[in-house]
């Protein structure tokens, strides 16, 4: 289930050194919310996941298969109502033929919600 443009809108990107950024808006009024917890919206990991793999796509022009999670850390929430707008840091190796190492910080100014390293598989060329 793709989340851009449902879930997520992304707001902003730019270039860095070691890959690009990415301001997306988290729609508070999303019907996984619901059950994710009434009056107390909480960011699932699985979506956060997600995000990190369709922006991860956007970079490389290429459909993705998680093929590995080696090290995902959730480290404060993401209430959509207190953070709407909040950055993916997205750094992309390519470790194989067809397979990328892809490690992710979330944040919004100091406040770093989530860091994932995550292996890829690269679905087309």
């Amino acid at each position: 289930m793709k989340l851009k443009g449902d879930f997520f809108k992304l707001k902003e990107y730019c270039q860095t050194a070691t890959g690009m950024d990415f301001t997306i808006e988290i729609n508070p009024e999303h019907y996984i919310f619901e059950a994710h917890f009434p009056n107390n919206p909480i960011t699932p990991g699985v979506c956060i996941i997600q995000m990190v793999k369709e922006l991860s796509e956007e970079m490389l022009k290429r459909s993705l298969l998680l093929k590995k999670a080696s090290n995902i850390k959730f480290l404060n929430v993401i209430n959509p109502l207190e953070n709407k707008e909040v950055t993916f840091s997205i750094a992309i190796d390519e470790v194989a033929e067809s397979e990328h190492k892809i490690n992710a910080v979330v944040y919004k100014n100091e406040q770093q919600f989530a860091k994932l390293s995550l292996l890829f598989k690269t679905l087309n060329s």
